[in-house]
């Protein structure tokens, strides 16, 4: 009878631990990390060579995001900055970035990237990507160097 308590006991602990899931270490994630767009899907089409030529030849200068313990800071086009306040909910993996104003751009591309970056709603990460989403048809993909593509 002892025997069958203590194999009752490690299923139940065992259960217990699979069940707990892990939460995220958002100061891993963000704080202080700049995190260099590598990548999107906009209104369901991923971008081709050639929208991906158009910011990864930007070079550091330009479509990057910044984040400090709770805010965040970046660059759409050269000159276009944005920046403005975030909040993240660890273990459900959601985001919400809220702009301190609308940047002021004619450029297309910038306006579907921001677009997409107001609205997000979730996030995933890696060691060395981040992925902002506000649907499963609106996605940006980050890196933590221009060099990795993840699309």
């Amino acid at each position: 009878m002892k025997r069958l308590s203590i194999i009752i006991s490690l299923l139940i602990t065992l259960v217990v631990l699979t069940a707990c899931s892990k939460e995220d270490d958002l100061d891993e994630i963000f704080t202080g990390k700049t995190w260099y767009m590598n990548g999107a899907t906009i209104n369901g089409m991923k971008l081709n060579s050639d929208i991906k030529n158009f910011y990864t030849d930007a070079g550091a200068r330009a479509y990057y995001i910044t984040f400090s313990s709770s805010t965040f800071q970046g660059m759409l086009s050269e000159g276009t900055a944005i920046s403005g306040t975030w909040t993240a909910d660890a273990h459900r993996q959601t985001i919400t970035l809220t702009f301190s104003q609308k940047p002021s751009t004619s450029v297309i591309f910038d306006k579907q990237i921001y677009n997409i970056l107001a609205a997000t709603t979730a996030y995933r990460s890696g060691k060395d990507f981040l992925q902002l989403k506000q649907d499963d048809d609106n996605i940006i993909l980050f890196g933590d160097s221009r060099e990795k593509v993840y699309n």
